[in-house]
C-alpha cells in the first residue's frame, strides 16, 4: 500500500452527489448582464436532478420505491442527457 506521511492513500470513502432542491419552475438561473431572456428560455428547457427524478418515477416503475435522497445508490445522473440511468 502507498503511504504519504503515514496516511494511507488507498482509503476510499463514499461518493457525495449534489441533489438539487427547488420549488416547481423555480430552479436557480445564472446569467450575464443583457442575456436574461436567453437564460430564462434555457432554464425552461433544462432538467435538474430533481425534475429528472420526477420524470424517472413517471416512466420507471422500479424507481417508485426509491426516495430522492437514495436515488444515487441505484442510478447515475448523466449530465449530458440530464437523465438518471441505471
Amino acid at each position: 500500500m502507498w503511504h504519504l506521511n503515514e496516511f494511507n492513500l488507498s482509503h476510499k470513502s463514499h461518493t457525495v452527489v449534489r441533489l438539487a432542491v427547488h420549488l416547481p419552475q423555480q430552479q436557480p438561473i445564472v446569467y450575464q448582464d443583457g442575456q436574461e431572456a436567453q437564460a430564462i428560455e434555457r432554464a425552461a428547457l433544462r432538467k435538474t436532478t430533481l425534475t429528472s427524478w420526477f420524470e424517472l418515477n413517471k416512466n420507471d416503475p422500479s424507481a417508485h420505491n426509491i426516495s430522492y435522497s437514495d436515488i444515487p445508490q441505484y442510478y447515475v445522473f448523466d449530465k449530458s442527457t440530464t437523465n438518471w440511468k441505471k
